[in-house]
């Protein structure tokens, strides 16, 4: 028993050492994340800045999945950066989203002001003098087709169906970005922020995307079925 006591301390104290490096190594790692993060929208463009096209619709589809290591590793395999920056970055890219292209950073909540409302057009009359007679048939010719954009045509719906949209207004304009690798939408508001995009995001995980895009909707001045369109990319 006396002949086992000296290698037991040994390895007590090789385990005490091992757990005193780890949680040292975890604390630094973390310090180095909140340090990162204190660089905000600024570092995040720059961190994107970095990628091409393709990298950055594949790391923001990775992102957007959940799947934050092999987003990670993909920024570090395309940028040659070490783990540690690559993890930096990639968290701030997902806390600030940034639009391929664009290196200017989102704006500071604290500096930014709110995007004056523009006046609602009103459509004016058309006077019964002023009509043009309709063509005959055989010289009407077809018209073209209208310009496709990224999101599908707005809803029929009354827009009283799904109640009223917020009033409540930011002074920050909220961009808000998904992708699943082929298509990628952007949501960019004043009426949103972190916690209302997170209750969308809970609400689209658990299945329940009517709610969620009926939220996104009164948050935004997207149509519903362009909100619909989104949450399905969540």
């Amino acid at each position: 028993m006396e002949n086992l006591l000296p290698p037991l301390i040994i390895l007590l104290c090789v385990v005490a050492v091992v757990v005193l490096i780890f949680r040292r190594g975890v604390r630094k790692s973390r310090e180095s994340a909140e340090t990162a993060m204190a660089g905000g929208p600024e570092a995040a463009a720059a961190a994107s800045a970095k990628l091409t096209e393709e990298q950055h619709r594949t790391i923001y589809s990775l992102i957007a999945q959940g799947l934050t290591v092999q987003a990670i590793a993909v920024y570090r395999q395309a940028t040659g950066t070490k783990l540690t920056e690559a993890r930096n970055a990639v968290l701030l890219m997902e806390r600030h989203p940034q639009p391929y292209g664009s290196r200017e950073a989102l704006p500071d909540t604290s500096q930014t002001e709110p995007e004056p409302l523009a006046a609602p057009e009103l459509e004016r009359p058309v006077e019964r003098e002023q009509q043009i007679p309709p063509e005959p048939l055989e010289s009407r010719e077809p018209k073209p087709a209208a310009p496709s954009s990224s999101f599908e045509t707005p809803s029929k719906v009354p827009a009283a169906a799904f109640g009223e949209r917020s009033t409540t207004r930011f002074p920050y304009r909220y961009r808000a970005i998904v992708s699943n690798g082929r298509q990628t939408l952007e949501v960019a508001s004043n009426l949103l922020n972190d916690e209302i995009y997170s209750e969308i995001k809970a609400l689209a995980q658990i299945g329940d995307a009517e709610d969620a895009a009926q939220l996104l909707w009164r948050h935004s001045e997207i149509s519903i079925e362009e909100a619909r369109a989104f949450v399905e990319l969540l």
